[in-house]
């Protein structure tokens, strides 16, 4: 079964924006596994740890809900699978979105713009998935949006609708944790 476009590529870029801030603990796990983990320059450290304070601070519309849902069950239903893209900035990954003819009417039609789309999933999987899985030593990770964790704390089953529509699995366990 092949995931969904939305799943594949917010795991690829919640992954990216986490491997700058895992716990130390964590990193020799990663390193274990060479093709997924390759050694990152100084200026894509800078890069992905600016990210993720872009994403950290980004702040959710207060409709996020009533927008995404309907977004990613059309992506789904029209089977748009995302490039393979590891290790690509946030700005990489909105050209690379942009550049997508079957993605853009799609959000087109849900008055989306794909930098709206990839900061908006970007920023609900990286929240979701520290609200799962706080890590162990905070100080890796800049705070989170206040507002976007009251958003999902008070919307339970709207994330559950959402992940479950994204291809996460049931009972609590999303795709952004894995």
């Amino acid at each position: 079964m092949t995931s969904s476009f939305v799943r594949k590529a917010l795991l690829a870029t919640v992954c990216a924006l986490a491997v700058a801030h895992m716990p130390g603990g964590m990193r020799p796990a990663m390193a274990q596994q060479p093709t997924q983990q390759q050694e990152l320059t100084p200026e894509q450290q800078a890069a992905i740890q600016r990210d993720v304070q872009t994403v950290a601070q980004y702040r959710l519309p207060d409709d996020f809900f009533a927008r995404m849902l309907p977004v990613i069950q059309q992506i789904k239903l029209a089977h748009i699978n995302p490039p393979e893209t590891p290790s690509m900035t946030l700005e990489e990954t909105i050209q690379r979105t942009q550049s997508m003819p079957q993605l853009l009417p799609i959000l087109q039609r849900n008055r989306m713009s794909p930098r709206e789309f990839v900061m908006n999933i970007t920023t609900f999987g990286m929240t979701q998935a520290v609200l799962q899985h706080p890590p162990q030593d905070s100080k890796d990770m800049p705070p989170l949006n206040p507002h976007n964790i009251t958003l999902i704390k008070t919307h339970q089953p709207e994330v559950q609708a959402l992940l479950q529509a994204m291809g996460g699995g049931q009972g609590g366990q999303q795709a952004p944790a894995r």
